[in-house]
């Protein structure tokens, strides 16, 4: 909760939103905003000694942001009712290589996509 915090605060002054979620002791983030800040704040993110085997899953150029009135949105994973998911694979559940968790991407951002819809 401390680093969502940080994290929230830090977004606010950056003017990036987006979503984090956690299960397991892995984190799953959505950074949106003007391409330099996103950068900037990800690269930060990179160095940080509490991250370890960041991976991107996608880096696209979007028309609409999907969370713009959310500095950083969040949701455990681990106390939410996993039936209210369409589709509910266990990769949540399950400790992933970095190479593993990138040949998830499609699964990770159709999670993120759903979590948009009913948040």
């Amino acid at each position: 909760m401390q680093l969502l915090g940080k994290a929230r605060q830090k977004n606010g002054e950056l003017g990036v939103s987006g979503l984090l979620l956690y299960a397991k002791g892995n984190f799953f983030q959505v950074l949106e905003g003007e391409e330099h800040n996103v950068d900037k704040l990800y690269q930060k993110i990179e160095q940080d000694d509490r991250h370890n085997r960041v991976v991107v899953l996608d880096r696209s150029e979007i028309k609409k942001r999907a969370f713009p009135d959310w500095s950083m949105g969040f949701r455990n994973l681990e106390t939410f009712d996993k039936s209210q998911l369409r589709g509910y694979n266990d990769f949540l559940d399950r400790d992933l290589s970095p190479e593993e968790f990138g040949e998830m991407g499609d699964e990770i951002v159709g999670l993120i996509d759903h979590f948009r819809s009913i948040c």
